[in-house]
């Protein structure tokens, strides 16, 4: 009777465990290993992208480095109007940003095909009657603890497959521009040079080191908080004074970047610290430069 018993709770223990066996075992190919992840991408994006992106058994660790450089290379352009990020631009899964609302694995000709003993190629069309929407993708594979994950991925360019167009490639170039970006105070001044002359007090405040000292024209400095109710006046008074029609564009700063380093354009002191260049003094004592007006003719 106990053999019987332990006989049925094997049965039972089995049968609760046999949806496990539907993730990807250890020694499944790799073409398996890319199909399983878009059979569950076109079913459910978000549930796919939770269970093998952000469940770590997707991407190499490798390529995750990569990624996590690519955000805190972002993070120093947060406060730019711009885009930044490997996958901010769209689907990076079906390459768009745009597909038939009705998509499906089916109807998109999903196919994948191994090349060699670590690629797969990957080719379906976002627009299901639409042969222009085709997309022809490589991933490249590498195995970590004796699974399959993602190293790269490749972009298919007239029936050639370059790292020169893969992830990796654009994700490095991008972590190079965002960096560069935030060691160039000539950038950061075109930045709020454009929010001051769109009066926007918002964002002329992200590149604010607060508390910002600001002089006005009678000789006093004060120190204006984060969220400064008088923020708004400053902008639009900077605007009239130094951007106004017949004064002459604000000089371009030029400093190494280096803690604490200061650099000057107009009204506005720049100091880099804490790995980016921030505006640290506004002092409207300055006074605008402008243009000479010619003599008349005698």
């Amino acid at each position: 009777m106990a053999a019987r018993h332990g006989l049925m709770l094997m049965a039972v223990l089995g049968a609760t465990l046999a949806p496990c066996a539907a993730a990807p075992a250890p020694d499944i190919a790799p073409a398996a290993f890319i199909g399983a992840f878009y059979r569950d991408y076109f079913a459910d994006p978000a549930a796919a992208r939770k269970r093998h992106v952000d469940g770590g058994s997707f991407y190499s660790s490798g390529l995750l480095t990569l990624m996590a450089a690519n955000r805190a290379a972002c993070a120093k352009t947060r406060r730019q109007d711009s885009k930044c990020g490997w996958n901010v631009d769209g689907d990076e899964f079906l390459h768009t940003q745009e597909r038939d609302p009705a998509l499906t694995l089916a109807s998109s000709g999903f196919a994948a095909k191994a090349v060699g003993a670590a690629a797969v190629d990957v080719t379906f069309r976002v627009f299901p009657n639409e042969p222009e929407s085709q997309r022809a993708v490589r991933y490249l594979l590498v195995r970590e603890n004796g699974q399959w994950r993602v190293d790269d991925v490749i972009d298919e360019e007239k029936g050639a497959y370059s790292s020169k167009n893969g992830l990796r490639r654009y994700i490095v170039d991008e972590n190079r521009y965002a960096n560069a970006n935030a060691l160039d105070v000539a950038e950061a001044a075109r930045w709020v040079n454009a929010f001051v002359q769109s009066e926007s007090a918002q964002s002329f405040a992200r590149f604010a080191a607060f508390p910002l000292t600001v002089c006005d024209t009678t000789g006093g400095c004060v120190p204006y908080k984060e969220n400064d109710a008088r923020l708004p006046l400053l902008v639009r008074t900077l605007y009239l004074s130094y951007f106004d029609k017949g004064v002459l564009p604000l000089p371009v700063p030029r400093g190494a970047a280096r803690q604490g380093k200061v650099a000057r354009s107009g009204p506005f002191d720049y100091r880099f610290q804490q790995g980016q260049w921030w505006l640290s003094r506004v002092d409207l004592r300055r006074a605008p430069v402008r243009q000479k007006q010619a003599l008349p003719a005698r």
